[in-house]
């Protein structure tokens, strides 16, 4: 676990920002925003909260034959192809998603610079303790790296890192998303499920499961 908020963390400037319903090029501009603060002063840490429009993302292991509908079908669903600095293969995001994109030095949160690894475990875990809260039977797995309930995926990550500072992030299927899943292939998998937040718990909200996660992310983290 990092160190305790009181010797590391407390001097951190801590921001949530939420936004939905916002263009993933739009998006994708906020964060770069968001990054050169974080250059520009390491005691800042943003949480960016969105619901974005509908795209397939790509990362930098990904493969072009992951990408299963044509052109065609891609302009009559109304997805975008955006390729993004993370690292992994294809996903989607859109609305009915929570994404979140914590960015921060994660040396100022007592981490050094070979432990993206530990940072991203500890992200997951804080996600992982909003659904015990929830009273959600989750699980996670390493391959593929996520959330999983009773075998179906609710929780994707792909973290990029430079120079120490955190980018993107976490999606959380909120809404059920699965047929917008079935124009790619996720991280590779050919027979990918995906569950959602309102299919086990139909009385939890969007804004609701948004602050959990974030309280709880601070929580991890030590975020005073």
């Amino acid at each position: 676990m990092p160190p305790e908020c009181s010797k590391v963390s407390s001097s951190l400037k801590a921001t949530t920002i939420i936004r939905q319903n916002i263009d993933w090029q739009d998006l994708e501009k906020l964060q770069s925003e968001l990054i050169q603060q974080v250059e520009e002063d390491p005691s800042r840490f943003f949480l960016l909260i969105s619901e974005p429009s509908s795209t397939f993302t790509f990362g930098r292991n990904a493969s072009p034959d992951d990408l299963l509908w044509t052109p065609a079908e891609l302009k009559e669903k109304g997805v975008g192809l955006a390729q993004v600095s993370r690292g992994g293969k294809w996903t989607y995001h859109g609305p009915g998603q929570i994404v979140i994109y914590p960015i921060v030095n994660i040396k100022s949160l007592g981490f050094n610079s070979k432990e993206a690894r530990r940072f991203v475990e500890t992200l997951r875990q804080a996600v992982l303790d909003s659904c015990k809260a929830w009273g959600l039977p989750a699980q996670t797995a390493d391959e593929p790296f996520g959330i999983f309930v009773n075998t179906k995926k609710l929780v994707s990550f792909g973290l990029s890192f430079k120079d120490g500072i955190s980018s993107h992030g976490l999606s959380v299927c909120f809404f059920p998303q699965q047929n917008f899943f079935s124009g790619i292939r996720p991280c590779g998998q050919s027979k990918s499920v995906f569950t959602s937040l309102q299919e086990h718990l139909p009385n939890l909200t969007w804004h609701d499961a948004a602050t959990s996660l974030t309280d709880s992310i601070k929580k991890s983290f030590k975020i005073c």
